[in-house]
């Protein structure tokens, strides 16, 4: 048995992986939002200049995000190097070790993608780039999760039949479908379907989306006119003029990946529900309580963020807290469900592996973790 004490360091660069995560994915969607994807077209350079000797008088127009979303990637690498350092020297748990580990062997993988993405100009590379870092956003999370005090101190739930099966069951599908619908948004984003339909909730006054091509046509008019008369209003309410139309032709493909993702928010929502439902309902526990009301807001905030994506036209702020909102509704559902089988799987214990958290350091991380001792 091990009697290597908590590493309070450990989780703390954990944490703060997991947390420089957010604003490198919010970021990322400004790259997007602005279609400033390649606006420095070479890769590790930056326009000839080593990355980090570019001039910071040449950091225009989209340049800007997107060299600066390089650089949030080099801090969150830095971040997770410094990790898996500290892991393979305090941690005693070995799948621990190996799990930090990943974050480094993700953030390197991701890097690389962003890298080909604007070497090879491939636009499906752009998409898994985005849908990676979702990913690599739960995994940073989990790590901060597992070396945390609560994760040391949680009961061991797992033969008091409570229903623990069921809420790791739901939060496995909640799971699934928001991460499909993460990857229907970035499909979305990335093939300009964002504006597909541009009114709510019902589809160019219909509630099915047009499945021909005279459809098509009435509604490609009707998206001309819509401009029209939206950039007269423009210069007649604030003075300005875009000499460019917002609204180009859509394809019928379009149109379906759109709706799609609207649908996708309907199954997103229902299975949230659900979850979040069954948590404050009948396992009222430290740990699951606070990321199940916490999901109420990230679902509220972001089913309103989609909305006003649409009905304001998609201006970049919106549309980018909406890529990062869905993030952080992903990672918090993640935590829960990760939480959940802490405390009903018999796979995680306070025992792990050799690895027994003392009794003089019980104490401590139980007032720590917020945990009844009595």
């Amino acid at each position: 048995m091990n009697d290597r004490p908590y590493s309070p360091w450990l989780h703390r660069i954990a944490l703060l992986t997991a947390v420089a995560t957010f604003p490198l994915i919010f970021m990322g969607g400004l790259v997007t939002s602005h279609q400033a994807g390649m606006s420095v077209p070479d890769w590790p350079n930056s326009y000839g200049y080593n990355m980090f000797l570019f001039p910071p008088r040449l950091w225009i127009g989209g340049i800007l995000y997107e060299h600066t979303h390089r650089l949030m990637g080099t801090v969150v690498g830095l971040l997770s190097i410094i990790l898996t350092i500290v892991a393979w020297n305090t941690e005693p748990r070995r799948w621990v070790r190996w799990l930090a580990t990943a974050v480094l062997g993700m953030v390197i993988f991701q890097g690389v993608l962003g890298g080909l993405r604007v070497v090879l100009v491939k636009l499906n590379l752009a998409i898994v780039h985005a849908c990676v870092a979702q990913a690599f956003f739960c995994l940073a999370a989990f790590v901060a999760v597992v070396t945390s005090p609560w994760w040391a101190t949680a009961p061991d739930l797992s033969e008091m039949n409570v229903g623990g099966a069921r809420i790791i069951r739901l939060g496995v599908i909640a799971l699934v479908v928001i991460y499909a619908q993460l990857i229907a948004g970035a499909v979305m984003r990335h093939y300009e379907a964002g504006l597909a339909v541009t009114d709510f909730p019902l589809i160019y006054g219909k509630v099915l989306p047009p499945t021909s091509d005279a459809e098509l046509r009435t509604i490609n008019n009707k998206r001309v006119w819509d401009d029209i008369f939206a950039r007269q209003e423009d210069v007649l309410t604030s003075g300005s003029f875009t000499p460019f139309s917002t609204l180009r032709p859509v394809t019928l493909a379009q149109i379906w990946i759109h709706v799609a993702h609207r649908v996708g928010a309907v199954v997103v929502t229902v299975a949230l529900a659900a979850l979040i439902i069954l948590v404050l309902r009948k396992h009222r526990v430290p740990g699951l309580v606070f990321p199940a009301v916490s999901l109420i807001g990230l679902l509220l905030g972001q089913l309103t963020l989609g909305i006003l994506t649409v009905l304001l036209r998609k201006p970049a702020d919106i549309a980018s807290a909406h890529v990062a909102v869905g993030a952080l509704t992903l990672m918090t559902t993640f935590v829960l469900t990760a939480r959940a089988c802490r405390l009903h799987s018999p796979r995680f214990r306070t025992q792990e592996r050799g690895f027994e958290i003392q009794p003089a350091h019980v104490e401590p991380l139980r007032m720590r973790a917020g945990l009844a001792t009595h």
